[in-house]
């Protein structure tokens, strides 16, 4: 299984169809802890795609710092995307390490998503997503993310 990843991101880089799109987005999330109050925040978002036929493969990161709500800890988040070419959407899933800031703590964790997202040009798509965090018990057992984002491609 260890040598899975790096063969299918060699092929995906090796292909000649490969095709690289770095790109930037701005989202508003709503996290909802299973266990404490809700918060509304808005996320910065950065990655960079390979393409590959139908299947992409994508490394994100993002910041998201609160706007409204009870509770008051910032976000943060690397993830890595596997999406697929369906008709006028891509659906992706997603998988990676999140991060909560407080004034006087942290709280760490992983996260695993879905989501589709529409192109509306070549470089302007949107987004949406839920994003299932598991954090350790200094915070919360579980916070479930839903994100409606505006994603640029250069």
């Amino acid at each position: 299984m260890k040598r899975l990843i790096p063969a299918l991101l060699s092929a995906s880089l090796a292909s000649a169809a490969n095709a690289q799109d770095f790109y930037v987005g701005g989202g508003i999330d709503y996290h909802f802890p299973h266990s404490g109050d809700d918060q509304v925040v808005t996320s910065l978002i950065a990655g960079l795609e390979m393409d590959a036929g139908p299947f992409a493969i994508s490394g994100e990161a993002e910041f998201g710092a609160r706007i409204a709500g009870d509770n008051d800890y910032d976000t943060a988040r690397v993830r890595g995307l596997i999406s697929y070419d369906w008709r006028d959407y891509a659906l992706h899933v997603s998988g990676g390490i999140t991060e909560y800031y407080f004034d006087d703590d942290n709280a760490g964790g992983y996260n695993f998503g879905l989501g589709a997202a529409r192109e509306i040009n070549d470089t302007l798509a949107i987004r949406g997503e839920l994003i299932r965090d598991f954090m350790d018990n200094t915070f919360t057992a579980a916070v479930t993310t839903s994100r409606v984002a505006v994603i640029y491609k250069f």
